[in-house]
């Protein structure tokens, strides 16, 4: 396995790109406010007209732009959408519009792994999840530039672990579907009610076990 560390990459790469995060949710914002704050000076929002992450960008002096557009003038797409609706955003409005031989990025594994997203064959595609890079380097650059931008939002400090997007994807699912919503429920309610037949009230029970 590679770990790779901030020693390991050129941060540079990324900040002499135009990125452009389409979502600005949990992950969207964070991959904003980190490549800003480690220098990548031309960063914007891509959000759907009527999106409540408008306000919320703007507020946090980010400029927004339609998807659309913003796919024609980045150099860099992150992905940090739903897995839901990526394949319709790439589909209507990122596969026509993105520069030829620019980057797409995504955030997770699922859509390119199960073959939602095909990308277009002359665009660089990774993954910083944060995991590591992806796996189509059309350009012979995509593995620097991909590790540019994990170092850029902090991945470099823990260490950038270069995986795939089937690995990435298959194993995330497994860790919330047995770990996180299988086995850990069942770990929790039976701590839960061997507190409770013991003695303990259920109040301590439930706030030692789950809370």
């Amino acid at each position: 396995m590679r770990v790779y560390y901030d020693r390991d990459a050129d941060i540079n790469l990324i900040k002499g790109k135009k990125v452009a995060v389409i979502g600005y949710g949990s992950q969207g914002h964070a991959h904003a406010q980190n490549l800003r704050d480690s220098g990548v000076k031309e960063v914007v929002i891509a959000l759907r007209k009527g999106s409540q992450g408008v306000k919320k960008a703007e507020g946090a002096g980010f400029k927004v732009m339609e998807v659309g557009p913003a796919a024609k003038w980045a150099d860099v797409m992150m992905m940090c959408t739903p897995d839901e609706l990526q394949a319709d955003i790439y589909k209507d409005h990122l596969h026509e519009n993105m520069k030829k031989g620019a980057a797409i990025m995504f955030a997770h594994g699922l859509n390119v792994h199960f073959n939602l997203i095909e990308p277009r064959a002359d665009l660089d595609v990774g993954m910083v999840a944060p995991k590591g890079p992806g796996h189509q380097d059309k350009s012979g650059n995509a593995h620097d530039l991909f590790l540019s931008y994990a170092a850029a939002i902090g991945g470099g400090r823990a260490g950038v672990i270069e995986t795939s997007f089937k690995e990435e994807c298959e194993t995330d699912l497994f860790g919330e579907q047995v770990v996180l919503c299988g086995g850990l429920v069942e770990l929790i309610r039976a701590g839960y009610e061997t507190l409770v037949e013991a003695g303990y009230a259920p109040e301590m029970a439930y706030f030692e076990c789950l809370h």
